[in-house]
């Protein structure tokens, strides 16, 4: 198969992933709600994260990088800062105090709570471009069905409409990494080299998932049947 038929099998195998993962946040956040504040730290410093990664590619792209790439990278770092910021705001809704995002960050880096961002530098995402497009396809692509589902799932259309927008966000940053991977991926050496890599990122994100929300009831035997885990 060419390139884009890999990435169309990739995204279509991914669903199973991302339905799992709705499953866990619908049941976390109608069965935890007095987690939610210490919930949104944690996305909130993961959208932090990403913000930094990805400049960061930014700033290191070699000189002959295409143009166009530089240019849908730079917006999704913009996007992860803009979604930094939402984040921070709902939190501070939910609160009514302003929240010091430096003790924030510490009280994260104590916890070692699960990241999805730190998955960038465990598969070496920052000097391989197809580790940073098959991240870029499968946990943004997650984080758009999770942000949808908390965006239907929590009753404050404060929250709710901040958090559609930014699913439509992450969305769109799995669609650069589909672009990016269609390219790469185009013979069955590299093929098999990126579809080894996501089944381990797919496995590390429904753990992720499980450890930020909760294992809803049928989630693990969904993934398990799809991937064969």
């Amino acid at each position: 198969m060419n390139g884009k038929q890999f990435v169309e099998k990739l995204i279509k195998d991914n669903q199973a992933l991302f339905a799992a993962s709705q499953m866990n946040v619908e049941q976390y956040f109608n069965d935890k709600p007095e987690e939610i504040v210490d919930h949104f730290i944690g996305r909130m410093v993961n959208e932090r994260m990403n913000m930094v990664e990805i400049s960061r590619q930014v700033a290191n792209a070699p000189a002959n990088a295409d143009p166009v790439e530089l240019q849908l990278l730079a917006k999704q770092a913009q996007d992860e800062a803009k979604h930094y910021k939402m984040v921070k705001d709902v939190i501070e809704h939910i609160t009514g105090e302003e929240l010091d995002v430096e003790k924030a960050i510490e009280r994260e880096r104590m916890l070692n709570t699960a990241k999805g961002a730190s998955l960038l530098e465990k598969y070496g995402a920052q000097t391989d471009e197809a580790a940073l497009a098959a991240y870029q396809l499968v946990a943004e692509g997650r984080a758009e069905a999770v942000w949808n589902q908390m965006a239907e799932t929590i009753n404050d259309d404060f929250i709710s409409t901040r958090y559609a927008k930014i699913a439509k966000d992450e969305g769109f940053h799995s669609t650069i990494g589909a672009r990016k991977l269609a390219k790469l991926a185009s013979t069955p050496e590299v093929q098999e080299k990126v579809s080894a890599l996501v089944d381990k990122l797919r496995k590390d994100l429904f753990e992720i998932s499980c450890k930020n929300t909760v294992e809803a009831k049928g989630s693990r035997e969904l993934v398990n049947a799809a991937y064969g885990w």
